[in-house]
């Protein structure tokens, strides 16, 4: 009797609970049998200029000079330009072209990692031991998972348990944020996951009861987001948009921003102290308040890249997470459901969307399947959620059907671009159609 009482504490209450349970064994599952645990492939690239900020401040103690973490990059990937990421400035003084907002969030596991080690008493030299790959890694790894966990709450606030379920399962296992939550941890996107649900709870909780902790918590998402990815001010439209479905609307929106202004001050205040870290650190080592980020890459309005970015077999999203779309053709129903999130669908998704492939480099890179749109899932998943809700019940066998094997496609593909079946840079149609549903590599004859 005991032992059912304790079980029943534990297990789930809710489908989305046991979904959100299986997915986070499969995630966890997955990264156990990644490669990359096996070599130092994680603090490379774009993660390797995140993660700069903390080994040069803490251990190295080199900021603006940078010699010895450029000794510590290169005998941890002597195959690689220790400089990656660097910036040298007028002064010759040396910054980093990435924001300091990743750094930020890899932080609590940098110290615990740092605690465990003089626990154990093992020394710490550069911040490159194997032990910060793994720690940090399933840190990020568990942001995604505590953002399934709350667009699980967000979902059901507005949908059935059973629909935010499915939703949750396809967001998780069928989309390229499976490969950022579990091969790709560092890389910013499972983080901006979190915020991005986050910011939409924040912004309900705010608009159905004005606190100032409300304001607060608000800002500090917006802050973090801003941080992390300057370019995410696009996710600023959330909070104006929210609920804004007619004129009316709109008219109380106005009266309630002017009988709170208080509030935003509080939240413009937060995320201006957020910010100022940057700017410091900009100050204090450069001897500068700003340096460009990414110099020399910027975005080219007037040469967009939608089509490519949305079907080319090259990064398609479409293609390799083509189960979003529902999230798209969901957009129909969601006044239904979720009305507060109807002006935020038909306004932010496609300017998001736009401006993301007019970046220099659309394709982003070595990366999988569009994945600078990943911040905009939280919101696609009211749409997913919206079609589900209406065309998915008990006797609707076709449409689970037709979506079954589109989720194991979905997952399939993940694994294929783990394992370099799917290539991160040079994808063509005769190679997707030579390993369309493999598994491994051919053996060769002989």
């Amino acid at each position: 009797m005991m032992l059912k009482k304790v079980l029943r504490n534990l297990l789930p209450s809710t489908h989305c609970g046991y979904v959100w349970c299986v997915i986070a064994l499969v995630m966890l599952g997955a990264a156990g049998r990644a490669a990359h645990w096996n070599h130092n492939n994680v603090f490379v690239w774009d993660v390797g200029g995140y993660y700069s900020y903390l080994p040069a401040t803490f251990l190295t103690n080199d900021l603006g000079d940078g010699s010895f973490l450029r000794m510590a990059r290169h005998n941890y990937r002597p195959d690689m330009d220790p400089e990656y990421g660097f910036i040298r400035l007028p002064n010759s003084r040396m910054v980093f072209k990435y924001p300091i907002g990743m750094a930020v969030a890899y932080s609590p596991f940098f110290w615990l990692t740092n605690f465990i080690y003089k626990i154990k008493g093992r020394p710490v030299t550069t911040g490159y031991e194997h032990m910060y790959q793994y720690m940090i890694s399933l840190g990020c790894m568990g942001y995604v998972l505590a953002g399934l966990a709350l667009l699980g709450l967000e979902i059901r606030r507005f949908f059935s348990d059973s629909v935010a379920a499915v939703t949750l399962l396809i967001i998780a296992l069928c989309t390229n944020l499976f490969t950022y939550a579990v091969y790709e941890p560092l890389m910013a996107h499972g983080t901006l996951f979190l915020l991005t649900v986050l910011l939409l709870r924040t912004t309900r909780q705010w608009y159905e009861q004005a606190t100032h902790w409300g304001a607060l918590s608000l800002g500090l998402v917006i802050g973090i987001l801003l941080l992390i990815r300057p370019s995410e001010l696009l996710l600023l439209l959330v909070p104006v948009l929210w609920g804004l479905t007619c004129r009316a609307a709109t008219i109380t929106r106005l009266r309630f921003w002017a009988q709170h202004w208080r509030h935003i001050v509080l939240g413009v205040i937060v995320v201006g102290l957020i910010g100022s870290l940057q700017l410091i650190f900009w100050r204090v080592v450069g001897g500068q308040w700003f340096v460009p980020f990414y110099p020399g890459e910027t975005f080219h309005f007037d040469q967009p890249h939608v089509w490519e970015g949305l079907f080319s077999v090259k990064k398609g999203w479409l293609l390799y997470s083509p189960l979003l779309a529902l999230g798209l053709l969901g957009v129909a129903w969601v006044r239904q459901w979720a009305a507060p999130m109807l002006p935020i669908m038909i306004v932010l998704i496609p300017i998001y969307i736009y401006c993301t492939f007019c970046w220099w480099d659309w394709g982003y890179g070595g990366s999988y399947g569009g994945r600078a749109l990943i911040s905009l899932y939280p919101i696609l998943a009211f749409g997913m959620a919206s079609f589900l809700q209406r065309w998915l019940h008990s006797r609707n066998y076709g449409l689970l059907t037709a979506l079954t094997p589109l989720i194991l496609l979905g997952l399939l593909q993940n694994y294929q671009y783990s394992i370099g079946l799917i290539n991160c840079c040079t994808m063509t149609w005769e190679t997707y159609k030579q390993f369309f549903l493999q598994l491994d590599w051919p053996r060769e004859n002989g």
